[in-house]
């Protein structure tokens, strides 16, 4: 059967073959489309594979024939792909040559970052092109391409909207041939091939005009009468021809050749020689006027720095005098704090002789005292108390099953999350972050059920939650907790091949510039005692309430933020996975420049997130193919919290109107990240 589908994901096989799934939508019947149950009609997992597929671009449209796909997963593979060309409708802008002024000068349009080749939909009622658009990261689409001379127009062409995934779309369902033509080359190419077309047609009519805009007029009304889809085009380029010559004569285009026929004549020569002497004589006077004006501002600016150095001198003068004053006072009361001293060490001296000469008196006033001083001294010894472990962490008997590659990766993180109750695309969100070695932080109802699952899927396990009080200020504060701080879980990390995870649940029950910053700090300079552990990795989750502190902005240089959302588990149990230290999946790709330079093109409030934007995109890439996934995990897990934190609410709002919010979302995810962050 004839199906429309969306294409829902790519990659490439072990033989390196362009790979796609695409997600059947409607059954392209005679006369009606029939919605398809996906899931229903092409198990096991609801879609189609597609092999060989070299024009697969993730969420675009495809029309294609679905046959049988005998032995594999999917029961269905793709036959004889066609790619659909989306219908853009822009009609709000007018007609197809302001619609193409619009698209040159670029127009807000939702979707992926990229080019992409769609119909055009313009006033009254006609559909241009294909033609291509490229749209950036900011969601700008501007016209780009070459051929653009000859774009196929469709009048009264009839489109139809498709629902994917809670969006609308349009596309053309009839098979009509063009019914005419535009030109939406430049303006000045247009205007040529105007002039060549008006030409043509004018001696083909026996009319030898002497200007160019009777020129077009008279050829228009010759092509009027003509028909044909050429002569549409003709038409076409000689109104935009017309409008660009409105206000212009054909002397205009002569000035440069008149004037200089003109200032050849004897008569207007000697005139223009005349003028010039005249010229250059109060060009003369005008400047010597000034010169002098100029000269007698800088003698009276000359008395005033003279008259200003007098009055500096005499108050330096004073000011000595002052000085002088002040250095004796100074002497003085030096001389009485040494009397202070001497009395003070004389008094002293006579109390150690007094104690000296009456030590039962003494004793007795210590027996008086030592109530008051116990609890005293008890606090003061339990600072002295060694910052050992309260007790071991084991994770010598620890095992999972081996993950080696990304496929691999994703089914593990996946059934744990499932199994869990969390988002399992957010775990490959935590999983860049840990390769990036910046400090995941999840956020929300799922916050710590998203780093155990992971804990889980990829360190068998080997998980150690620290609980944050609002007593941890320092990090040393976070050696010493029930059931072994960072210390112990660095010991016991040391001798594992594998990732091993420490969890500060709640951190900001207490300042994080205090007790985590820094830890951060010398952790990535390689002068803290974890960085002995070649595989722990530190993560936080926050938390919401009274007992909490505002979060500092410097910890997003360190750390990414992730907001898993709880779903509902599954009763499902998982195996333990385990990723090896020497594993590739810890390796990050090549640095996505363009996607993080348009960011902070967006966003230059956030130029000091440069190295962690690197860093994190370096390790998006790879797990993620299609840049806006990698544009818009960069935009929540460090702009956003970084714009929350550092920037005032009015600064905020500044900078989303700066960056563009056509949807309103960006402001709606700052205040939900101010109400979760302050």
């Amino acid at each position: 059967m004839k199906v429309l589908g969306v294409v829902q994901w790519t990659d490439r096989d072990k033989r390196g073959s362009a790979i796609a799934g695409v997600r059947p939508l409607i059954e392209l019947q005679k006369g009606e489309w029939r919605p398809i149950n996906a899931a229903e009609e092409f198990p096991s997992q609801g879609q189609v594979f597609w092999p060989n597929a070299q024009a697969a671009v993730e969420d675009s449209l495809v029309i294609f024939r679905a046959e049988s796909n005998a032995g594999q997963k999917d029961e269905f593979k793709v036959v004889e792909p066609k790619p659909v060309y989306e219908v853009l409708d822009l009609r709000r802008y007018g007609t197809a040559a302001e619609v193409r002024a619009v698209l040159i000068d670029g127009v807000r349009l939702p979707g992926p970052v990229g080019t992409v080749r769609a119909l055009i939909w313009c006033k009254p009622d006609a559909l241009v092109g294909p033609v291509e658009l490229n749209r950036v990261a900011t969601g700008t689409a501007r016209l780009v391409g070459t051929n653009l001379h000859r774009l196929s127009m469709y009048s009264g062409a009839q489109v139809r909207p498709v629902h994917v995934d809670h969006s609308e779309r349009l596309l053309r369902v009839d098979d009509a041939g063009p019914s005419g033509y535009v030109d939406w080359d430049d303006d000045a190419v247009v205007l040529r091939r105007a002039l060549e077309a008006a030409v043509r047609v004018a001696k083909q009519s026996g009319h030898d005009p002497g200007q160019t805009k009777r020129q077009i007029e008279d050829a228009a009304r010759a092509l009027a009468a003509q028909g044909g889809p050429d002569a549409q085009l003709d038409r076409y380029r000689l109104e935009r021809a017309l409008s660009l010559l409105e206000n212009t004569e054909a002397v205009a285009r002569n000035a440069g050749d008149l004037a200089e026929r003109l200032r050849e004549h004897p008569a207007i020569k000697a005139a223009l020689d005349e003028v010039e002497a005249k010229i250059r004589t109060d060009v003369e006077q005008s400047a010597r006027a000034e010169l002098d004006r100029g000269l007698a501002r800088e003698r009276a600016s000359l008395k005033d720095l003279v008259d200003a150095h007098a009055r500096a001198k005499l108050e330096l003068e004073t000011s000595e005098a002052e000085l002088r004053k002040l250095e004796g006072q100074l002497a003085d009361a030096r001389n009485q704090v040494a009397g202070a001293a001497k009395e003070a060490e004389a008094a002293v001296d006579a109390r150690v002789l007094a104690a000296i000469d009456r030590p039962l008196d003494l004793l007795a006033e210590v027996s008086v005292l030592r109530p008051f001083l116990g609890n005293a001294g008890a606090s003061r010894a339990a600072v002295g108390t060694s910052t050992s472990p309260s007790s071991k962490v084991d994770w010598s008997r620890t095992r999972g099953e081996d993950v080696k590659d990304k496929a691999a990766l994703r089914r593990v993180l996946t059934s744990v999350a499932r199994a869990r109750g969390v988002d399992p695309v957010l775990l490959l969100q935590v999983h860049a972050a840990v390769v990036a070695r910046l400090m995941p932080i999840t956020l929300g109802p799922g916050a710590l059920a998203a780093l155990t699952a992971y804990a889980h899927a990829v360190c068998a396990g080997r998980v150690l939650i620290v609980h944050v009080s609002p007593g941890a200020i320092q990090p040393h504060d976070l050696d010493d907790v029930p059931g072994g701080g960072l210390l112990a879980a660095a010991s016991a990390a040391k001798d594992v091949t594998g990732l091993s995870l420490v969890v500060l649940e709640g951190a900001n029950r207490a300042p994080l510039e205090g007790a985590v910053v820094p830890l951060l700090q010398l952790t990535e300079l390689g002068l803290s005692p974890l960085a002995a552990a070649g595989g722990l990795r530190l993560t936080a989750s926050l938390v919401a309430g009274a007992t909490t502190v505002p979060v500092t902005p410097q910890v997003w240089s360190h750390a990414a933020a992730i907001y898993p959302d709880p779903i509902t588990p599954s009763a499902v149990s998982t195996a333990a996975g385990e990723v090896a230290l020497t594993s590739d999946l810890l390796l990050p790709a090549d640095e996505p420049a363009d996607v993080i330079e348009a960011l902070l093109d967006a966003w230059p409030d956030c130029r000091e997130l440069r190295p962690a934007m690197s860093r994190f995109g370096s390790a998006l890439a790879r797990l993620y193919d299609d840049a806006p996934r990698i544009s818009d995990a960069l935009l929540h897990g460090l702009v956003f919290p970084y714009v929350a934190t550092a920037l005032s609410a009015e600064e905020q709002a500044e900078a989303v109107d700066k960056a563009g919010d056509p949807d309103g979302a960006h402001a709606q995810a700052l205040r939900r990240l101010r109400r979760r962050l302050a």
